[in-house]
């Protein structure tokens, strides 16, 4: 949640020895706080949770938010995007599936991802010895374990098994920790997201200025992905239906207006990034303009492949307007600076022809200073994701009518965009099973999962290559031919970043394939 007026990095790393700067270096010091006397009340352990929830989304662009686009562009649904091949060539190798260790979006992923883990450590650590309510200490050691194991979730669907740190540590001890495994990591995420389920309050039970913080739901949620990812069927199915039956999240809004300024926080949102485009700091998102159009004032990344528009139109499906912007589509008037009824995404400058319509910014709702500062919320867990994660797992279970309520609730509320496009489903067996899958692509396309979703499907490659041979027939105009042609097995997790790997001196070791 970047929308906090306080940085605890600053806090926890250079103290609050802010003085005036007339004659800065001539005085001495007035004080020093530092974590050895910090955490001394309720405000300052406040303030160090806000710092947590603001250093797991950084404070600017190249930290964590470009590699948010991983989930879309290492799949079959996006591209690169920007076609000059000197702009982000990193991204482009990445999109690619040309993955090497020195690549420093997946370091930059890595270490800042870490820098947030430890605080929640520190954290973690001053709020159990400070002099406050039990109730609020509590509380706020729920939303620190529940921000650490989103923070370690985000890792090891990524890398796999890494460094597991779960205390505060010196940078010399830091270096020296070898990874722990996949299963253990993934272990400590559910023990942290149970007891964070236990300790935090309901969604209805939070203020409206605290909306975005960490609730019951959004622990129980990431419950659910967490035993979908590790295939523990049962489990899933149960955090998901404890959701479900807590009756506080419905598909109530239309599709259209997911991903919409205005509607922060909406009715099916378990967790999201909440942005301010608050000038003084930077408090909001880069991400509209890194991936809008060139022609657009954008930087053009992360590009809809044509083969995901197919998808939506194979099954005339009326998501795709609200998914992918197409070279000429009519996205609002015409002004005097750009036409917006005909949209142009600069065709000689990207690669598909194509935009993010979830990420696009209407002209009116950009702030002046738009880059770090846009107010679009990134909702990174969503009801509809949950119910398809249910319905996934009670597809495995055999409970194929729960499997069909679930799924069919989204179809529903697809289908109010167009009645009669988006039938319900009555299949069974593996065919509902790929409808399900289907239902994944198609409803949450451009969000970032589909990569992640593939890998833990056991199917990445098998897909890429299928992607790859459709597009060698494709007639569309704009990315007939291109193909990502650098796939194979171990492209199902990233490299661990070289610096890591010689920082450890060899205690932590590259994944296979690297």
């Amino acid at each position: 949640m970047k929308n906090t007026r306080i940085t605890l990095a600053l806090v926890l790393s250079l103290g609050l020895g802010l003085q005036g700067c007339k004659t800065f270096l001539d005085q001495p010091p007035q004080g020093q706080q530092n974590v050895n006397n910090y955490y001394s009340n309720a405000a300052e352990c406040k303030a160090a949770v806000m710092g947590c929830y603001a250093l797991s989304d950084q404070d600017d662009w190249w930290k964590i938010d470009r590699s948010r686009m991983f989930g879309d562009a290492g799949s079959d649904d996006a591209w690169k995007g920007n076609a000059i091949a000197g702009d982000q060539r990193e991204f482009g190798d990445f999109a690619r599936f040309f993955w090497l260790p020195n690549n420093e979006w997946f370091d930059n992923r890595y270490t800042f991802i870490y820098q947030a883990i430890g605080n929640c450590n520190a954290a973690l650590v001053g709020i159990a010895k400070a002099p406050i309510d039990p109730a609020l200490q509590q509380q706020l050691i729920g939303e620190l374990k529940f921000i650490r194991a989103y923070n370690y979730f985000e890792l090891v669907k990524g890398y796999g098994g890494i460094p597991l740190v779960l205390t505060p540590v010196t940078p010399a001890e830091s270096i020296s920790i070898p990874r722990a495994s996949a299963a253990d990591v993934y272990a400590q995420v559910i023990k942290d997201m149970q007891e964070a389920a236990a300790a935090l309050p309901e969604k209805s039970a939070r203020a409206s200025t605290d909306l975005g913080r960490a609730t019951k739901g959004a622990a129980n949620g990431y419950l659910a992905k967490a035993y979908l990812y590790t295939e523990q069927w049962a489990l899933a199915q149960q955090a998901a239906e404890t959701v479900i039956n807590s009756n506080l999240y419905n598909l109530s809004g239309a599709f259209s207006n997911i991903w919409n300024v205005n509607n922060p926080n909406g009715p099916e949102s378990l967790f999201e990034l909440n942005y301010s485009p608050e000038q003084a700091f930077n408090v909001g998102t880069y991400l509209t303009v890194v991936m809008r159009s060139r022609a657009d004032g954008g930087w053009g990344f992360n590009t809809p492949s044509s083969n995901l528009e197919q998808a939506f139109i194979q099954e005339n499906d009326p998501r795709r307007r609200w998914t992918i912007i197409k070279q000429g589509d009519n996205v609002g008037p015409k002004t005097a600076s750009f036409d917006y009824s005909s949209y142009d995404t600069k065709l000689s400058e990207n690669e598909s022809g194509r935009t993010s319509r979830k990420m696009f910014l209407p002209l009116a709702d950009r702030p002046a200073n738009e880059g770090n500062h846009s107010p679009l919320n990134r909702i990174e867990l969503r009801y509809a994701d949950l119910l398809l994660m249910h319905a996934e797992a009670s597809q495995h279970l055999g409970q194929e009518a729960k499997a069909l309520t679930s799924l069919n609730l989204v179809r529903e509320r697809a289908n109010r965009l167009q009645p009669g496009t988006v039938l319900p489903r009555t299949s069974a067996g593996v065919v509902l099973l790929n409808h399900i899958w289907l239902e994944r692509r198609l409803e949450l396309a451009m969000e970032g999962h589909r990569y992640y979703d593939l890998v833990r499907q056991h199917r990445l490659v098998a897909v890429m290559q299928a992607f790859n041979a459709s597009q060698l027939t494709s007639t569309d105009p704009y990315d007939k031919g291109k193909v990502k042609d650098q796939i194979s097995d171990k492209n199902n997790f990233f490299p661990i970043p070289t610096n890591q790997i010689q920082l450890s001196g060899g205690a932590v070791v590259q994944n296979p394939g690297y």
